[in-house]
């Protein structure tokens, strides 16, 4: 497969999730990846807006292709499976759409995540931390991406072996994506969980997130940031964050483009190869007992041998 053409001609669009690209989560991740690119390859990068909804998205797409960019890069799931029609009519154009499932063109490389194992472990750290018995989980929206990493927590809830409460809630109900931009509604939310007894909430919802760990500041309790590594937003108060390696793995997969090396399909990065996983818990470490950092080792060695099967998605 040939190169697209020499790096430093080439345009690469990206398209970010929402109208906020620095979010400390899921786009700033991208972006990390996409300005290493820049840096190495002096490549440029045009950034365009997903906004709300698919035809945004759409509007998105077609502004970067009437600029002449030779990749595009689209930061989230709301295009859905109506993207296939576009990448035939583009066979020029190879297109990265991150957190997707698309299969089956030859121009399109679908970038998964196995959130749920990831989030399994958190399930299980939360449970084992808690001193209520009661946590909590925020999503930003009931998108399918954000309810893997629910079914994922609550696995390792099970999985802990104590008897604990969780409580659930999502900033927007439905598949919204302003439920991922709304800080302050996240934050209402979050103190009614504090205030009902839970101690830690994984917060799953983006920008909205930042509220949810304001509200574990205030009330003096812990929160489980996620994408990006959030532990330094407040130290000692974020446990974790459960990390999806974004920046990483769009490197390799437009280097691979770059380079003529791409295999089209889908890609999915787990915890064997570090597309998930906990963060080393820098400012927290010492609140977790070499006891419970024991057992999240042997929860993580038998989710990637699979002797623990989650059984609720692809992954």
């Amino acid at each position: 497969m040939a190169a697209v053409c020499h790096a430093e001609d080439v345009k690469i669009g990206f398209v970010h999730s929402g109208e906020i690209i620095n979010d400390n989560s899921f786009n700033e991740m991208a972006v990390a990846g996409l300005r290493k690119l820049q840096k190495e390859q002096h490549v440029r990068i045009l950034t365009r807006s997903a906004g709300f909804s698919t035809e945004a998205t759409l509007n998105a797409v077609d502004s970067l292709l009437s600029e002449g960019v030779r990749i595009v890069v689209i930061n989230g799931s709301s295009i859905g499976n109506r993207f296939g029609e576009i990448a035939l009519d583009h066979p020029e154009v190879v297109f990265i759409l991150v957190d997707s499932r698309i299969e089956g063109y030859p121009n399109i490389i679908s970038i998964d995540y196995a959130q749920g194992k990831g989030s399994c472990l958190v399930g299980a750290l939360c449970a084992w931390q808690s001193k209520t018995g009661r946590i909590g989980f925020i999503g930003g929206s009931e998108l399918p991406v954000i309810k893997d990493f629910l079914n994922g927590f609550i696995k390792g809830v099970e999985y802990s072996g104590r008897k604990v409460d969780v409580m659930v809630d999502f900033v927007r109900k439905g598949e919204s994506e302003k439920g991922f931009e709304d800080p302050q509604q996240a934050s209402i939310l979050a103190m009614r969980m504090y205030e009902a007894g839970a101690d830690i909430i994984y917060a799953v919802a983006g920008l909205s997130g930042n509220g949810i760990i304001q509200a574990a500041c205030k009330t003096g309790n812990l929160v489980v940031g996620v994408d990006s590594d959030q532990d330094y937003m407040a130290k000692g108060t974020v446990l974790t964050s459960m990390m999806k390696r974004i920046d990483v793995t769009l490197h390799k997969e437009v280097l691979a483009v770059l380079n003529g090396t791409y295999v089209p399909g889908r890609k999915v990065y787990g915890l064997a190869d570090h597309g998930v996983g906990l963060t080393k818990m820098k400012y927290s470490r010492h609140l977790v007992s070499p006891v419970v950092l024991e057992k999240l080792d042997e929860l993580k060695a038998k989710l990637i041998s699979g002797k623990i099967n989650l059984n609720f998605s692809a992954e």
